[in-house]
């Protein structure tokens, strides 16, 4: 992985990683939304979720599903839809609420939920959700190490248990125990879909030691300029990277990549629809195959260039 530019200023990227107490419930339909996946429910996309290909075991470490969190849905299905090519299925999560799956032909990318905060923070992001052991565990370790639980350990209606938390560095992360196995890895990543997962940490060494623990990865590191990269894998996979943030000033977050044929033509289009480039393709930012956009919502993401 080449090097992130140190004059990197993201701005206000629409998105709080410190939450406070007073909105730790917002995030409890979230959670109850990741059911859609699990469980074949009777909505149009319930034959494709009961046919999804799942683990026999727990693919502990793996990002298994993502979620947009915004405070306005249609207009996050317009952009993404016309940067990203994806088609979108509206259900309702098992807690009652609205909940909008998000498709790439047919394959599944992930869910939209939209939450309105009364406080009017800023909140959008997109939120990855790991595979743990033991959701408990994982929380209790994450508050044992410094970190905070802001919603669950919550039961999915025997699908599984659920929580989100923020890591000790205020990353926000999902965590999920799913009684009936994974998304395996039979499928292969690629165009409009979630290509990688990355940290940008405060304390990168502290960050890779926090999760190895937590989620029971392993580690090791790549040389790159000005630095190291740190890649996370699990079950002799890659899983997601973790590297010391670009500058004081961006709070740690973890960032999802999705895959583009094109990342010169679709960061174009990302500004037409209404996003803003915060870093464009070029040969000073990995090789000039991604881009970085915060989306007019004001949830921020990577696109990749993407080949075999």
């Amino acid at each position: 992985m080449a090097e992130w530019p140190h004059t990197w200023k993201p701005g206000p990227p629409g998105r709080k990683s410190d939450l406070n107490n007073s909105r730790f419930r917002l995030w409890v339909p979230v959670l109850a939304a990741l059911a859609v996946l699990l469980a074949a429910c009777s909505t149009p996309a319930g034959n494709r979720l009961a046919n999804l290909s799942l683990s026999e075991e727990p693919l502990t470490g793996k990002f298994i599903w993502h979620d947009l969190i915004t405070d306005d849905v249609n207009q996050a299905r317009r952009f993404y839809s016309g940067v990203l090519g994806w088609a979108f299925e509206d259900t309702t999560h098992p807690h009652g609420g609205d909940y909008t799956l998000i498709l790439h032909g047919e394959r599944f990318v992930g869910g939209i939920v939209e939450l309105e905060d009364p406080s009017g923070a800023e909140y959008s992001r997109w939120l990855g959700y790991l595979s743990v052991a033991d959701v408990d565990r994982a929380a209790e370790f994450t508050q044992n190490q410094g970190g905070k639980l802001v919603a669950g350990p919550l039961d999915l209606g025997g699908i599984g248990r659920a929580a989100a938390i923020q890591d000790p560095q205020n990353a926000v992360v999902g965590l999920l125990q799913s009684d009936h196995g994974d998304p395996d890895d039979s499928l292969q990543a690629g165009p409009g879909l979630v290509v990688w997962n990355e940290l940008l940490a405060k304390d990168d060494a502290a960050a890779v030691a926090f999760y190895v623990s937590m989620a029971g990865l392993t580690a090791r590191q790549q040389p790159r300029a000005g630095g190291v990269y740190h890649v996370l894998e699990s079950q002799q996979q890659m899983r997601s990277g973790v590297m010391q943030r670009p500058a004081d000033d961006v709070e740690p977050f973890w960032l999802t990549h999705f895959g583009v044929d094109d990342v010169v033509a679709a960061t174009r289009k990302a500004e037409e629809l209404g996003g803003r480039v915060i870093l464009k393709p070029g040969e000073d930012f990995r090789n000039g195959l991604q881009s970085v956009v915060v989306d007019p919502t004001g949830a921020i993401f990577a696109l990749h260039q993407w080949t075999e």
